[in-house]
């Protein structure tokens, strides 16, 4: 009996580092990473059925593996009257492309706005998809005033920068000919937010850098700074000009 003791405690005293690593482990998880809540099916959904609420519920998953074609739970009011395309298993996702959708205004979120912008190329566009997730980037010029000689001189400049971090696609086009070869955009954007891109595409260039689905970071548009002459001229400090030889690769 007494040999039995010492192997029962240690059994005890394993038992509850096991428990104690995993609560560890546990919270480290937990904290690591934000859950985010999207739109899954209740229950078995046929193929057809017309959604409402009691079709789907919040399901949480970590940020970093929602769907780009996912639909947040503060956005699910939206597929409500929606036909579903594919039937749904009971805990599935369901997705922005899984409707008979009979107009883009059906996915548009509550007190936000669709707006078209024209791409310069439709290469860029055919790299995206409905749900993706987009940085807005522009170049642009604007005015700087230098005084000399006590003089007011004013040069055009040209800048890139962020001008929306993190905005939703909607839909993606291309031109209406066949030679056209620029694209279209649909973004979904609160109103101000919306009337401000419409008046940027009139002056800038804008382009799309894909994001990571849900990525929190670097939402805010000062934190990627800009991009001026002053940043190539940074870029060339300290190095050497090189010299092409008449016959490259030939030997001295």
């Amino acid at each position: 009996m007494k040999n039995s003791v010492p192997l029962i405690l240690a059994v005890v005293l394993g038992l509850a580092a096991v428990f104690a690593v995993s609560r560890v482990i546990s919270s480290n998880l937990s904290k690591s990473e934000e859950m985010v809540d999207v739109a899954a099916a209740q229950r078995n959904i046929p193929a057809g059925e017309v959604l409402a609420e009691g079709y789907y519920r919040p399901k949480s998953v970590p940020r970093s593996a929602v769907p780009a074609q996912a639909i947040l739970w503060s956005k699910a009011a939206m597929i409500n009257g929606q036909k579903l395309l594919v039937p749904k298993l009971s805990g599935d996702y369901i997705y922005l492309n899984d409707f008979e959708t009979q107009s883009i205004g059906n996915v548009v979120g509550e007190g936000e706005w669709a707006v078209a912008i024209q791409l310069p190329s439709r290469s860029i566009a055919s790299m995206l998809k409905p749900g993706d997730e987009v940085a807005i980037i522009g170049t642009f010029q604007i005015e700087e005033k230098n005084k000399a000689d006590g003089s007011v001189e004013a040069k055009p400049k040209e800048v890139t920068t962020v001008l929306f971090p993190r905005v939703r696609v909607l839909e993606i086009g291309g031109g209406q000919s066949s030679g056209d070869q620029t694209g279209t955009l649909v973004l979904q954007l609160p109103p101000q937010q919306a009337q401000a891109l419409i008046a940027a595409s009139r002056v800038a260039s804008l382009y799309p850098a894909l994001r990571r689905p849900n990525d929190s970071s670097v939402l805010n548009r000062l934190d990627a700074g800009m991009v001026d002459s002053s940043t190539f001229k940074a870029l060339l400090e300290g190095m050497d000009t090189v010299k092409i030889p008449q016959i490259p690769n030939a030997g001295k």
